[in-house]
Order: structure tokens, then C-alpha cells, then sequence
């Protein structure tokens, strides 16, 4: 019985999801045109298969589907979505960051972050900054291979000083080591929602209003740490967990995990490439206004930036071999982001379209609410909405269309549009209080040998509680500081 209904159940989802595409015109327009209801059914069925059926071919579909609304051709609108800047640079940097992992630099990082003396004898010092470091190997590479490397090396630190599967200090570590991979793509302006909500803000108010990338560092970075450090503070005064096995920790065996690191001619390749790579990423932004090598280096947009560190690893040769090889690191590639990102592009800016008279609505709705009191209450109200609202929707989806709203919303209210898109980019990025809110998340409910569902989701909601409370005492501030409100 339980075999059959599984399949009866796959089924019912793809009936549900050709209805919202193809039977939301058919209702009522609800204050909007035909076409925006058309649209509106493909947005709906896009959210609903990424939500029960999967990314691919969804995302398919609903690219077609779009080109029938009415809004575009159907081919113009497959062109427009991969022939998108932030489309090739996922396609570029997934691949970079594979070669990352495979060049041995992540386990360089991770062993050199583990292995501080200063952990020796203080457990509470020792959690936090394994937290912290996992942040910040996850900025710099990737979150999910940083999330696995970060946690073998745990499990056999758990080993060695005789901690067990089931035990309550590894199951927190462990969660909050996933927590830590969720927030590192927060921080950085080249990855998930806030690529995504850079590029869309930069269109919709035709390039009067730009997020710079050190802007969204600046703002980002610092709430990201301070939640994990409350993370901590949650874990030693309210889960309070054993933590004598640590005393094992000593000095002597942490010069062990030092002495196993090997810094070769291929990592030192890998961090001479990361390290252009962000020297790229900031350098526009924080060298003098209108000089030549201002000039010079904003030539190089971050697809150019990837596009130019690939081609020079692939010239490069260790042992023989190119430093770089596209082949070898494709399967680094997660073709399902890749077709969720060119699904969302078109699917966004055609949710945004005058004709569609959606994000008209919409935003008369949010300005009734923006003028009617406080704005900072506003802000925090909708910040708390959206991370709410990611917890079980894909954060992509989430500032796409709030990005078009914000915008417009900033028309009639006088809200610095930059400083709202990056308190939203920060409350949808900071979502890993369900399994459907991260796949890097997930992974912290999908270990039921060491942390179980039930602590997953008592360290996501608090987690998420205590991010919430950074991005309303630490975010608000530093937005005003950096870009006003």
C-alpha cells in the first residue's frame, strides 16, 4: 500500500502544478490584467514544483510556459534567461570552487582553523570559532563542500576524545556547523539571492541604484558572525550540553592536527586564485572614483573576473598537468541551481512588467502598510516576513520579486532602495529553521545518526531567532551607517 501511494502522490503534484500554470488565467484578475494572471499561474507552478517536484525540468516547463503568456516569445525568453550574467558566472564559479575543493586547499583552511592552541582547555572559545571558521572557509569557497570537510574532521576529533553518535554537544556543533554554511552565502555579494538581487535591482531602477560588494560584506559579515556567536551563547546557557570530553583537546594534540597540514604547489595555486579573485571583486569599490585604475578595473564584472582566474589555472601546469581542468571540475556544477537561476530571471521580470500590473498591486499593499507608521518598524516587520516566508520557499524566488517591490515602494516613500534590498538579501539568506529552507540547511536534518530531526529543528528555530535579533540590533545600524535608510 505505501509503495503505490508514493507514485499517486508524485502524480497529484503534476497535476497540480500544470493546473496553476495553465488554469490561473482562466479565474477572476483580481485587480490585475489578463497577461499578469497568465503570469502569475507560471510564477505559482514554478514555486510549487521547485517545492514538491524538484528544480529541472519544472523550471522548463515554466520557461516555456511563460512565452504563451503573452509577455514574450518563447524563445527570446529562453536566450534572455542563460545568455544572463548571473547565470554564466554560476555555471563559472561552481566550477571554481570544485577545483577548490579538489586542489586540497578547503582541507588547508579547515585543519588551520581547528587546530589554534588558544582551543586548548577552553570548549565554549573552541565551539565558536569552529563556527566562525566554517563561515569564513565557506565564503571564500563553498558552503556545501565546506560543511562535509569541516564535519569529518569533527567526527574524528569526536572519535578521538570519546565523544559517540547520539551525544548532545556533537548534534549542536554539528547543526551549528550547518547553520554556519547557510549564512556564508548571506555574505557574499556573488552567490545566491544576493547575485541575483544585485543584478535585478541594478535593472529595474536602470543603474541609479548599485550595491557595491563590499557594501553587502561590510553589513553582512559582522551580523552573520554575531549570530553564530549567539548560536553559541544559545547552546552553552539553554541546551547545555556536556562538554568535559573536551578537556582531551590539549595542546599536544592540536600541534597533531597542524603538523598533518601540507601546503603543496597546487594550494598554493588555489589561494593565490582566491585571492585574486576577491581583489577583483573589491577593488572597483574601494579604489578612488574616476581614476585610471578605477577605470581599469571595472572592466572586469565578476563573470570577466571568473572567466579570466579559469583561463589563466587552465594555462598553469602542476605535475604536468593543467592547474585548472574544466572537464574534471564540471561535476561540480549543480545543473539544478542552474536552471532554477534561468527560470527566475524571466519569470521575475515578467512578474515586474507594467503589463502584468502585479507589482502595481503589490505595491500599494506595502505602501499602505510603509506609510501608516513607524519605517523601522516597517523595515523589522518585513525582514521578519521574508525570513518567515524563506523558511519554506527558495530565497531566490523570495527577492526577486521583493527587489521589484522595493524598488517601486522607494518611489513613493523615500526608503533608500540599496540599504531595504540589503537588510531583505540578509533576512532571506539567514532562513535554516526547516529543511526546505537550505540545501546546505538540510543537511543538518538529514544527519539523524548525530544530530537527529528533533535537535535539527530546535537549533534552527532558535538559531534563526537569534539571527533575526542580530539583524534588527546589528543590521539596521551598520545599513544606516553604510547606505542610510
Amino acid at each position: 500500500m505505501q509503495g503505490s501511494s508514493s507514485p499517486n502522490r508524485a502524480y497529484l503534484h503534476v497535476i497540480v502544478f500544470f493546473a496553476l500554470i495553465f488554469g490561473t488565467g482562466f479565474l477572476p484578475p483580481l485587480g490585475i490584467t489578463e497577461m499578469g494572471m497568465n503570469i502569475l499561474g507560471v510564477f505559482l507552478g514554478l514555486l510549487y514544483g521547485w517545492s514538491f517536484i524538484g528544480f529541472a525540468w519544472p523550471s522548463m516547463i515554466c520557461l516555456v510556459a511563460l512565452g504563451f503568456t503573452g509577455y514574450a516569445q518563447p524563445a527570446s525568453i529562453i536566450a534572455s534567461a542563460f545568455s544572463h550574467p548571473a547565470v554564466l558566472f554560476t555555471i563559472f564559479v561552481l566550477a571554481f570552487t570544485t577545483y577548490c575543493d579538489k586542489s586540497g586547499i578547503n582541507a588547508v583552511m579547515a585543519k588551520w582553523f581547528l587546530s589554534r592552541s588558544i582551543f586548548a582547555g577552553h570548549p565554549w572559545i573552541f565551539t565558536a570559532s569552529v563556527l566562525v571558521g566554517t563561515l569564513l572557509i565557506s565564503f571564500l569557497v563553498d558552503g556545501v563542500p565546506t560543511v562535509f570537510l569541516i564535519s569529518g574532521i569533527l567526527y574524528s576529533i569526536f572519535d578521538d576524545i570519546g565523544l559517540k553518535r547520539g551525544d548532545a554537544y556533537p548534534a549542536w556543533l554539528l547543526a551549528g556547523v550547518c547553520i554556519a554554511g547557510v549564512l556564508s552565502f548571506a555574505c557574499k555579494p556573488w552567490a545566491g539571492q544576493n547575485l541575483m538581487g544585485i543584478g535585478t535591482l541594478a535593472e529595474v531602477s536602470g543603474g541609479t541604484a548599485v550595491i557595491e560588494n563590499i557594501t553587502v560584506i561590510a553589513v553582512a559579515l559582522p551580523v552573520c558572525i554575531a549570530t553564530l556567536l549567539v548560536y553559541t551563547l544559545i547552546v552553552r546557557f539553554i541546551f547545555r550540553p556536556d562538554v568535559s570530553h573536551l578537556a582531551h583537546l590539549t595542546r599536544e594534540y592540536l600541534a597533531g592536527i597542524r603538523n598533518g597540514i601540507e601546503m603543496g604547489r597546487a594550494q598554493r595555486i588555489a589561494a593565490a586564485s582566491l585571492v585574486v579573485f576577491l581583489l577583483l571583486m573589491f577593488l572597483p569599490n574601494i579604489l578612488p572614483e574616476g581614476s585610471s585604475l578605477a577605470a581599469f578595473f571595472n572592466k572586469f564584472s565578476m563573470t570577466v573576473a571568473i572567466t579570466l582566474i579559469l583561463g589563466v589555472l587552465s594555462f598553469i601546469r602542476v605535475d604536468g598537468k593543467p592547474a585548472f581542468d574544466f572537464q574534471a571540475c564540471s561535476g561540480g556544477i549543480n545543473w539544478n541551481v542552474i536552471w532554477m537561476l534561468a527560470a527566475s530571471i524571466p519569470v521575475s521580470a515578467a512578474m515586474s512588467s507594467d503589463g502584468a500590473g502585479l507589482s502595481r498591486v503589490l505595491t500599494e499593499l506595502l505602501h499602505s502598510f510603509a506609510s501608516g507608521g513607524n519605517i523601522i518598524l516597517f523595515l523589522a516587520g518585513f525582514m521578519i516576513f521574508v525570513n518567515v516566508m524563506t523558511q519554506f520557499t527558495h530565497n531566490v524566488t523570495i527577492v526577486l520579486i521583493a527587489v521589484p517591490l522595493i524598488w517601486n515602494l522607494s518611489q513613493s516613500t523615500g526608503i533608500n532602495p540599496v540599504g531595504f534590498s540589503i537588510l531583505m538579501f540578509l533576512a532571506a539568506g539567514a532562513a535554516f529553521a526547516t529543511p526546505a529552507a537550505s540545501t546546505v540547511g538540510a543537511l543538518s536534518f538529514a544527519n539523524g545518526e548525530w544530530i537527529g530531526m528533533k535537535r535539527a529543528f530546535q537549533a534552527g528555530i532558535l538559531g534563526c531567532i537569534g539571527g533575526i535579533v542580530c539583524m534588527l540590533v546589528l543590521g539596521l545600524p551598520l545599513v544606516m551607517a553604510f547606505v542610510g535608510i
